[in-house]
């Protein structure tokens, strides 16, 4: 399984290698910091890259083809400790990426300590379909190797169903937002994740300011954890 996930790694990266048209190289940020009756101290970074060209190697050639890493962390200490502590690593090759209909293939690692959760790993391969004025759908089948503090890692086919809205209302204002619904093989259990981002652009090129939530459901949490998570977030974004 593990040169499985190298060999995987390895064609993300070759698909990378592009003659781009279009770069977006963009790093997000919060924090905060409270004293006096009680000292807590949170923050979260995200870094966003990709690029959109054409893709030559030998005798393959794929136009259109967009690249993309996603990287993120946030983490919270309360009174000296560790209280949260979460990242989100994302690969993925989008084929023919601004067309009616394009295949990926996506490689997803995750962790959160607030519930639980040691590592949960996600190669899959999917389609997205663009239905016009910024909406699309997409599907993936996904190869889950799930591990929880105190119990096996476990390991089962999941998929996942993905609507996707993008709105730009006026000049530099941006409104996305995606929900992710992802049941086991045999739809006894399931996850769900929502994403609302607002993106303002400022007055200094290239920031905008943003406010990001997030719905979380696991349908089968482990033994003690709750079953839903929300999570918001005021902050910047610097396109480089």
């Amino acid at each position: 399984m593990e040169k499985l996930f190298k060999r995987i790694l390895l064609y993300l990266l070759i698909c990378g290698v592009a003659f781009s048209s279009e770069v977006t190289n963009q790093v997000s940020a919060s924090y905060y910091n409270y004293g006096g009756n009680y000292n807590y101290k949170y923050y979260d970074i995200s870094w966003f890259y990709s690029i959109i060209g054409d893709v030559n190697r030998g005798s393959v050639h794929l136009p259109d083809t967009e690249f993309s890493i996603y990287l993120s962390n946030s983490k919270s200490i309360y009174e000296g400790f560790l209280y949260t502590n979460d990242a989100n690593f994302i690969l993925k090759t989008d084929l023919y990426a601004n067309q009616k209909f394009s295949p990926f293939i996506i490689f997803q690692w995750t962790f959160d300590s607030t519930t639980a959760l040691d590592y949960r790993i996600n190669p899959g391969l999917g389609g997205k379909v663009n239905l016009g004025k910024g909406f699309s759908i997409s599907y993936a089948g996904l190869w889950e190797m799930e591990k929880y503090t105190g119990y096996k890692e476990n390991s089962f086919f999941r998929h996942s169903f993905r609507p996707k809205q993008k709105l730009y209302p006026m000049p530099g204002v941006k409104i996305e937002e995606q929900l992710f619904y992802k049941p086991t093989y045999k739809f006894d259990s399931y996850l769900i994740e929502n994403i609302l981002t607002i993106s303002v652009d400022t007055v200094i090129p290239g920031v905008s300011l943003s406010i990001q939530y997030n719905y979380n459901l696991n349908s089968n949490p482990p033994a003690g954890y709750k079953k839903e998570d929300t999570y918001i977030s005021f902050g910047f974004s610097l396109q480089l």
